[in-house]
């Protein structure tokens, strides 16, 4: 086992431990990097990518800055070079082989060691590994790495084919996406930049191998009752010469184990063992139970030696996925553990533009942000990258479910035996790696190009014959409904996959009975929110309105002076042609007119919020016609005016503290229409529970002008209309309802339902009293104010993190306790509040 690479001027030395074939040596050290062309080698962080190492070395400004996106297009257009130097020391280790494994390369690149060709890569997505051991020497060894732009690199492949493909996202000449197997969101999106990078975005290592090796595991579940399950593990065993082993696999938690003695023949063998459970502990989905893991060691011995070892870590559980035809039209909704469960939660996109940016840190707020907002599903999208490890890791630890995207996006494909077959090794690449994780729900083969095809006219945009049309659709159909079911078939047998999201197409009313839809006539339809109760499917896979980050994130990537929305720079942070008209008549519609920038961005996220709000209890009110509800977007890749909940800094926009409302176990919602209230509980849980129900009518200075308690037996997994009355019969107009609902003596969801327009409202001016204390590191702020307050937005500066709640309504002389856990490097400073009022008086 190599434990330790020390650095001795820019060069790596390694040392030896024992039990060679068990550890990985990185090789992040040393790495020195150029344009190609240049004498001038720069240090080079590695993982990494060229706009990274030109950034740090103070060669570019920042990337997110201002409109400095236009001024680095150069960047893609060059080839790059990188080498480094590393020692084996006399004392390395005599192994039967060792692999050089590259986790991830950007894109297309040759890799020489010490003057030998040893990879050839040309696909981001997957891992290249070559057996190197001849190649290397005691003492200086050299990696030396060329990469060729992607944009000229592709610029051939597609002057040989003739085509121009429909990728209208991307920003290239000539639609140059589609021909590399990269992150389609380097060439730009409508919520992200184009970067279009090169480098070792992933680690890099040296494998000792001796004899043999475990080179996957595959592990399946056969549940033969509700309290016995039989796992198999499927094993792929190489060995280097012929040998007598004995393969172990057991774990901690459970008492039996499984051994296995035989010859492994030269090559690669497969080798199927199982192990029976009895009275297993479940994997649930986060609200519904514990994620509880099982972990498991597959060993490999030679006469009592360790050869090598495996660790898989599984959830025990069945999951799901039912898409038939039923009495309303088509299904499509999610079993776990026998129960269907309403899906909340969100389509994700890769977290930075610069992916070697994104750290386990970052990662680990990531997945307690989805948490604390009571998500129980990420969508995977398929215009961005397949995650690291450790993301699937957290989504298994979180109990968070996946829908898996392939990555293919908004566009056709070509069809070319290359292409295809790079696609094959991607994939299956891919589906190895992710197949044993709990958190894995299902495969999806793109995103929205069955919706393209039918609606987005590409034959006459693009030009296209008849001829070339129909072969152009010929190679779509064979990807997607032949190359890649058959795959998971083989690899991943009891997955679901589907060709195409959506199934249904919201152009079209009635396919909201059918599978799952992008519901998108809220913003590229310019409808208004009022239609999300009408246009409510099966399972809303995608929907969204836009908003920009508040003043605190804008003041990092826009100067002063630019702070308006109008700005060059501010609209290269706007990359719908469209957004910022939608966003402004929209604020418009619901608001009075913000009086400056500052109003205008809280503004923006309160449409976003209180729109999507209306989606989310559309949807859970709808609970079982419709079982899922995933917005566009969680996240950003840089710092934007976007679809997303949480901003690129990591700040919760309003949008996020409703989904953590409106996402909870129980909630309690409230519809007007003509007078009449309507009141619903929804509760995900799986037992009847005993619940009060309490309604509050109030006026606008804060009277109780009527209140109402009932006493509930709220049913299993259900939407209950529970009370509709006529408003017009309360003794005076109302403003609002205040309604709360409690299980076991505990409040577990509020929620307001207001009869007017808040724009139409003549606010009361707020004032604001506050108590703040810390205690044990976390800051708690107890606020109460003596006139009603409008999405009071708190705000300390000096920290980065979010509050437990933000963006709320205060109710005359209601107390509201609010809190933050702070964070290494917070420093109090100065608290301030925003609301409605504030967007349109003068602060005093």
């Amino acid at each position: 086992m190599l434990e330790r690479i020390n650095q001795v001027n820019g060069e790596i030395a390694l040392s030896k431990s024992q039990n060679v074939s068990v550890n990985k040596v990185l090789l992040h050290e040393g790495w020195h990097f150029r344009q190609e062309g240049s004498e001038e080698w720069l240090e080079a962080q590695v993982p990494g990518c060229n706009f990274i190492d030109l950034l740090s070395n103070r060669k570019i400004n920042d990337p997110f800055f201002g409109d400095n996106e236009a001024h680095l297009q150069w960047i893609e257009e060059k080839n790059w070079e990188y080498k480094c130097v590393f020692k084996l020391e006399e004392d390395f280790p005599d192994s039967t082989e060792i692999e050089l494994v590259f986790e991830g390369l950007d894109t297309y690149s040759e890799v020489f060691l010490n003057g030998h060709k040893v990879v050839e890569s040309n696909n981001m997505f997957i891992e290249y590994r070559t057996l190197c051991k001849e190649h290397l020497r005691r003492g200086d060894n050299e990696l030396f790495i060329k990469f060729r732009s992607p944009i000229l690199e592709t610029q051939g492949l597609q002057k040989r084919l003739g085509t121009v493909y429909p990728a209208e996202n991307d920003k290239s000449d000539h639609k140059l996406s589609v021909f590399t197997r990269k992150a389609p969101y380097h060439y730009g999106w409508d919520w992200g930049p184009k970067f279009v990078t090169s480098g070792i975005w992933k680690s890099v290592y040296l494998q000792p191998v001796n004899k043999a090796k475990i080179s996957n595991v595959h592990i399946t579940q056969a549940w033969q009752s509700d309290t016995q399950v039989k796992l198999s593990f499927e094993l792929e065993i190489f060995a280097f010469e012929q040998i007598n082993g004995e393969l172990f696999i057991d774990s901690d938690q459970v008492s039996k184990k499984v051994s296995l003695e035989r010859t492994f023949e030269a090559g690669m063998n497969r080798v199927s063992l199982s192990l029976t459970l009895s009275n297993p502990e479940r994997w649930w989905p986060n609200g519904l139970g514990k994620a509880y893991l099982y972990n498991f060691a597959i060993r490999l011995m030679i006469d009592n030696s360790l050869i090598s070892k495996a660790h898989q870590r599984i959830g025990l559980r069945t999951i799901e996925v039912i898409n038939e035809p039923d009495n309303y039209g088509e299904s499509f909704y999610i079993k776990v553990n026998g129960h269907p469960v309403f899906m909340k939660g969100a389509n994700y996109i890769p977290s930075d533009s610069f992916l070697p940016n994104v750290s386990k840190r970052k990662y680990d707020q990531l997945f307690d942000d989805i948490k604390q907002s009571n998500m129980n599903m990420i969508r995977v999208w398929g215009g961005g990258i397949y995650e690291d490890d450790y993301f699937y890791e957290l989504a298994d630890e979180y109990g968070i479910l996946i829908w898996q995207d392939f990555m293919f996006a908004c566009t056709l494909y070509p069809g070319t035996d290359e292409f295809i077959d790079n696609v094959k090794n991607e994939a299956t690449n891919t589906i190895k790696r992710l197949r044993n994780h709990a958190c894995l729900a299902l495969w999806c083969g793109n995103n929205e190009i069955e919706m393209g095809i039918e609606f987005w006219e590409w034959k006459d945009k693009f030009g296209y014959s008849d001829k070339q049309y129909e072969g152009l659709k010929a190679d779509y159909q064979f990807l997607f409904h032949t190359v890649l079911p058959q795959l998971v078939t083989t690899l991943d047998t009891n997955r679901f996959y589907f060709s195409s999201s959506p199934i249904g197409f919201w152009e079209i009313a009635s396919d909201d009975r059918k599978g799952d839809n992008h519901y998108w006539g809220v913003w590229h339809g310019e409808e208004d929110f009022d239609s999300y109760k009408k246009r409510v499917p099966r399972f809303m896979s995608e929907y969204g309105f836009q908003s920009f980050p508040l003043q605190q994130s804008v003041n990092k990537f826009i100067a002063k002076e630019d702070q308006r929305i109008d700005s060059a720079a501010m609209k290269m942070h706007q990359k719908h042609p469209r957004g910022n008209r939608i966003i402004n008549e929209t604020i418009l519609k619901y608001y009075k007119a913000p009086q400056n920038f500052e109003s205008f961005l809280y503004l923006s996220q309160l449409v976003q919020a209180e729109g999507l709000k209306i989606a989310f209890e559309a949807h859970r009110n709808a609970k079982p016609f419709c079982m899922g509800s995933l917005y566009w977007q969680l996240n950003d890749c840089w710092p934007v005016a976007s679809w997303s909940g949480m901003d690129y800094y990591g700040k919760w926009k309003a949008l996020h503290y409703q989904v953590k409302r409106s996402f909870s176990t129980f909630l309690v919602t409230g519809e007007m229409e003509n007078e009449r209230a309507s009141f619903f509980v929804i509760s995900d849980s799986l037992t009847e529970q005993a619940a009060l129900l309490k309604l509050v009518w109030k006026g606008i200075n804060g009277q109780t002008i009527s209140e109402k308690q009932l006493e509930l037996n709220i049913a299993p997994n259900v939407s209950e209309l529970t009370l509709n009355e006529d408003v017009g019969t309360l003794s005076s107009e109302p403003f609002c309802c205040v309604m709360t609902l409690e299980v076991g003596g505990e409040q577990v969801s509020r929620n307001i339902l207001y009869t007017k327009k808040i724009g139409d409202v003549e606010l009361p001016k707020p004032d604001i009293s506050c108590k703040l204390w810390e205690t044990d590191g976390v800051v708690s702020l107890k606020l109460m104010s003596s006139t009603f307050v409008k999405n009071l937005y708190v705000e300390i500066d000096g920290i980065e993190g979010n509050f437990s709640d933000n963006f709320f309504d205060l109710i005359p002389y209601e107390n509201t306790t609010i809190q933050y856990k702070l964070r290494k490097g917070d420093k109090l400073g100065e608290l301030s509040f925003l609301s409605v009022y504030d967007t349109y008086n003068k602060c005093q």
